[in-house]
């Protein structure tokens, strides 16, 4: 049993990959949207495809840097210019992307989550901190955090710290009074690290440590060690 420091009364938690599996999520995401594409945009679905999409996506992002982090306004911007160049409406592109956050909230939390979050919110103050679309309250665990944070609300995606600064403003609190957990040793570990939280990495699939970051004090594999 993982026991936090007497000063902590905060815990914030990354979502994707900590709280549930991201990729599966997202890929169903994608094909529910390829498929209300298809009807509506034959000439862009038959030209790409999910993997030439992403690939795409990327690009602009590079592009456009000031908005890589708000991932629902980037990808807006890539269907409205696919969809202007393959002769399509591109008034579409927004309902598009509605279209495809309504599956992106469809998560499904790792079984050790529900239980262990529902007792952690007795005793502190929860807060999610994600650089994805998901929208909490439309998820499994809606009222369960008191506090929640995306990357596109502080303009800023991890590593940057922003959004842990915005944790401390939102929650009044100190860093030393925060525990962050996640799954992702830049992302989590060491950008909420940077900004003075404590830090403890959730490694559910026994991956391996970076060779360049510093290590986590504490790990563990599922959040009933807590």
């Amino acid at each position: 049993m993982i026991k936090f420091p007497s000063t902590i009364d905060v815990i914030s938690f990354d979502l994707d990959d900590t709280l549930w599996p991201c990729m599966q999520t997202i890929m169903h995401a994608e094909e529910q949207l390829m498929q209300w594409l298809a009807s509506r945009a034959r000439q862009l679905t038959e030209a790409h495809t999910i993997h030439s999409l992403r690939e795409h996506r990327r690009e602009l992002a590079r592009r456009e840097p000031s908005i890589a982090h708000d991932l629902n306004l980037l990808r807006e911007m890539q269907l409205r210019q696919l969809l202007q160049e393959f002769d399509h409406d591109p008034e579409i592109a927004a309902e598009a992307v509605d279209y495809f956050q309504q599956f992106r909230n469809l998560v499904h939390p790792y079984p050790d989550v529900l239980p262990a979050l529902s007792r952690l919110n007795a005793d502190y103050t929860l807060v999610s901190v994600t650089n994805g679309t998901t929208e909490i309250d439309k998820t499994p665990l809606n009222g369960i955090f008191h506090h929640s944070l995306n990357a596109k609300q502080v303009g800023h995606a991890k590593p940057h710290p922003a959004i842990f600064e915005r944790v401390v403003e939102m929650t009044g609190s100190s860093p030393d009074q925060i525990l962050h957990i996640g799954d992702d040793p830049l992302r989590d570990v060491a950008s909420a690290r940077s900004f003075g939280l404590h830090v403890l990495w959730l490694n559910r699939h026994e991956m391996p440590w970076p060779d360049d970051i510093e290590r986590a004090e504490i790990e563990i594999s599922s959040l009933s060690e807590l």
